[in-house]
């Protein structure tokens, strides 16, 4: 194969030495071939001027304006060349040859169409990252209160978000932050839908995945920092109600009109829950 082992397509805005750090990790942490696209979301902090003149071999994209997570990705993966194709975020630390251990998985499992990792926050806990899809009988047990409790008494919860990411297993879907794929499944599912600006989008791709009939891994043995899973537990309203609204795109594409409806109802509790966290915390705003 003459093209690179792997892709890695990465969506910045305004995270200058975030994204510097996150390029040198991946150069000092892979040893397989690889090119790497950086899409600017028109960056004012003096992004493409890094990357151009600190990593001139990286394939830069510099848009003048935000176009969302989804659609950013979609202006770089038609060009990617690799076999395996990864979207990186750029707050994001690749530790100890995470990615090649990823892509070395993938190879010997023929049956694994897309691939997460074990995610840690910056002072190195676990950051949950593999889910399931929704579901209205089971949200109402797999919560956030439900989490809270379940894990103070029970060591080995059933629940996938309780779970504690110690095994490689097959899931419903993995955070977007980190996820390898081969490109072979781009060319069957197509690429992210775009009308999910932000969030929501990585889990509608990896249903579509499912659909037909490419399976979800996770992968414990690669770690990688990511730094925004540290700053959501400060996540303020305006994001919150951006990720409610998206998972709520998400569920009327492709549920019928009761789980729409129960979910309709739970995301309007849970962004009148974090606009009365947000009055309370007077926090800034953070972002993906």
């Amino acid at each position: 194969m003459s093209g690179p082992v792997l892709s890695i397509v990465i969506v910045n805005w305004n995270t200058r030495n975030l994204l510097k750090s996150c390029l040198q990790s991946v150069r000092e942490e892979t040893n397989i071939s690889q090119e790497i696209w950086v899409v600017d979301n028109g960056s004012t902090d003096g992004s493409p001027e890094m990357v151009r003149r600190e990593f001139p071999d990286v394939h830069l994209i510099a848009n003048t304006d935000n176009k969302g997570f989804a659609a950013a990705n979609n202006q770089a993966l038609p060009l990617c060349t690799g076999e395996y194709v990864l979207l990186l975020n750029s707050d994001t630390v690749v530790l100890e040859g995470a990615l090649d251990g990823m892509v070395a998985h993938m190879h010997a499992n023929p049956k694994v169409g897309a691939l997460g990792c074990k995610l840690l926050n910056a002072d190195g806990t676990l950051q949950p990252s593999a889910h399931r899809f929704y579901s209205t009988a089971r949200s109402l047990v797999e919560n956030r209160l439900a989490h809270m409790l379940w894990r103070k008494r029970h060591a080995n919860t059933p629940f996938l978000s309780f779970w504690d990411h110690g095994n490689t297993r097959q899931v419903d879907w993995v955070c977007g932050a980190v996820l390898m794929l081969r490109r072979e499944v781009i060319a069957k599912v197509g690429l992210l839908d775009d009308s999910f600006f932000m969030y929501g989008e990585e889990i509608d791709w990896q249903m579509r995945m499912t659909k037909a009939g490419f399976g979800i891994w996770f992968l414990p043995s690669a770690r990688i920092i990511h730094y925004g899973g540290g700053s959501s537990r400060q996540a303020v309203t305006q994001m919150k109600k951006m990720e409610y609204k998206s998972r709520e795109m998400f569920v009327e594409k492709h549920y019928p009109p009761l789980a729409r409806a129960v979910y309709k109802a739970k995301t309007s509790v849970g962004i009148a829950f974090w606009q009365a966290m947000g009055k309370l915390r007077r926090q800034p705003v953070q972002v993906r």
